[in-house]
């Protein structure tokens, strides 16, 4: 009898003998809720502080503060050794994609003038020219909706690809002669600044050296010292003022 009652004892206190009944009602009321125990922690990402949500002060990220990301940034020179003396004594502005135009269809560069470049010598004028001459020939060259680009795919397939082989695509010759056009342009400007044997004249450095992914121009250093952190976001019209004060 005193067995039978302490069976019946764990049955109220504990699960049932019998799976099919589920635990006793005791248990059920004595179950804590889960939401109570969270209720001290909060939604991870409805609270401020959460690396989720990111710093909510924090400004995002425009392309504004001088940096590597500014479009008057002085860059390292990647297209000379580095023990050579243009590595040393020049630098290169790099101009963006713009992505707006074309999209991915053909490579077109953003006409936003980097004011670093009119004391290298390269004014506002001439550089909308050459960004206006670049985009022009860019866009059909590498259209896919161009009829000869269609041309010279049918061409290529019924050849075996001879025909991309033998340099007869449209594509390969007017990349020729945009290079040929960069290389004339940097002769012009050599020749404009062999009077001064101490001026370095800006280059543009061949688009196929940089993928097409950006357009490069080579200026003598304007020895500008890296800005601190807490400088506050210049225009992107231009350096900062105290930049500018540098050259």
């Amino acid at each position: 009898m005193a067995q039978t009652d302490k069976m019946e004892d764990n049955d109220r206190g504990g699960f049932s003998q019998d799976l099919e009944r589920g635990p006793g009602p005791d248990i059920m009321n004595n179950r804590h809720s889960t939401a109570s125990a969270l209720s001290g922690i909060g939604s991870a990402i409805s609270s401020s502080d959460s690396s989720i949500m990111g710093d909510p002060d924090q400004q995002p990220d425009t392309g504004e503060e001088w940096g590597p990301q500014h479009p008057c940034y002085p860059h390292l020179n990647p297209h000379v050794p580095v023990d050579s003396p243009e590595y040393a004594t020049t630098r290169i502005i790099r101009i963006r994609r713009d992505w707006l135009l074309e999209g991915d269809l053909a490579p077109t560069f953003s006409n936003l003038y980097p004011e670093i470049l009119d004391p290298a010598g390269l004014n506002e004028q001439e550089f909308r020219r050459i960004i206006e001459k670049l985009n022009k020939e860019l866009i059909p060259t590498f259209s896919p909706y161009n009829w000869r680009n269609i041309l010279d795919g049918v061409l290529g397939l019924a050849t075996g690809w001879l025909w991309d082989d033998f340099g007869f695509t449209a594509v390969k010759t007017r990349l020729n002669n945009l290079e040929k056009w960069i290389e004339q342009w940097n002769l012009n400007m050599e020749k404009t600044y062999s009077a001064d044997e101490n001026s370095i004249p800006p280059k543009i450095v061949p688009l196929r050296r940089t993928g097409y992914m950006t357009l490069d121009i080579q200026i003598p250093d304007p020895e500008i010292a890296p800005a601190p952190p807490s400088t506050p976001g210049a225009s992107r019209q231009g350096c900062p003022a105290d930049q500018v004060d540098a050259l």
